[in-house]
């Protein structure tokens, strides 16, 4: 799914609320161990809402995989771990397709965008907060459920997580043929009552796409 892989190659910050710190980590993309671009992460947020964007374009390469290009923002109430979009927008071309939409959500809504969703798995957390999630995403179209379990901690001290997005609806018959569920694993290092993010694996329909902490 390369709507996760999009995902996961694109997240700079563009407008925050005011008085908010930036945080920021920077990622290696990589396809089957060749490095295929970098990953900006961004995020701010003032205690009370949210506002995060990215970019990305793969680099250095040829064929269907030199198209692909992401661009989203989105902005919302709340705090990382509990995130409520109020509007998301998208520019993308994952070779096989290209969308670009604008979706704003109701105050009832529970669905969070898909930007929203990678920014709860890949960013560094209180140590205390773990990493169990469990929201449905919405680009306006296409409806997704993201699960991450519940920690487990490694002989190395490490922490790692594994989780599955899985296609609800909205998707071709084709794309629901091709694919509808893809496993990730997230694994972060602890320091100092944080848990700060080392890298993600994940599962696409290009192949295995890691995103390893610079």
């Amino acid at each position: 799914m390369l709507r996760l892989f999009g995902m996961a190659l694109a997240l700079v910050l563009a407008a925050a609320p005011a008085a908010a710190e930036e945080i920021r980590a920077v990622y290696s993309a990589r396809l089957y161990g060749a490095p295929v671009g970098q990953v900006i992460m961004a995020y701010n947020d003032n205690g009370r809402s949210y506002a995060a964007s990215g970019h990305f374009r793969t680099t250095g390469l040829v064929g269907l995989l030199a198209r692909v290009r992401f661009t989203m923002k989105a902005r919302g109430n709340g705090t990382m771990l509990d995130m409520n979009p109020t509007s998301y927008s998208e520019d993308i071309d994952t070779g096989y397709r290209t969308s670009a939409i604008a979706v704003d959500y109701a105050a009832s809504d529970r669905r969070i965008d898909p930007l929203s969703a990678l920014l709860a798995g890949l960013m560094d957390r209180p140590a205390e907060s773990g990493c169990a999630f469990q929201r449905e995403t919405w680009d306006g179209q296409r409806k997704m459920r993201v699960i991450i379990n519940a920690a487990e901690t490694e002989a190395d001290g490490d922490v790692l997580c594994q989780g599955v997005a899985r296609r609800v609806s909205g998707y071709t018959e084709k794309e629901m043929a091709n694919a509808t569920e893809f496993p990730f694993t997230i694994r972060f290092a602890p320091k100092g009552g944080v848990l700060e993010v080392q890298r993600m694996d994940i599962v696409t329909i290009h192949g295995r796409v890691a995103l390893v902490r610079r």
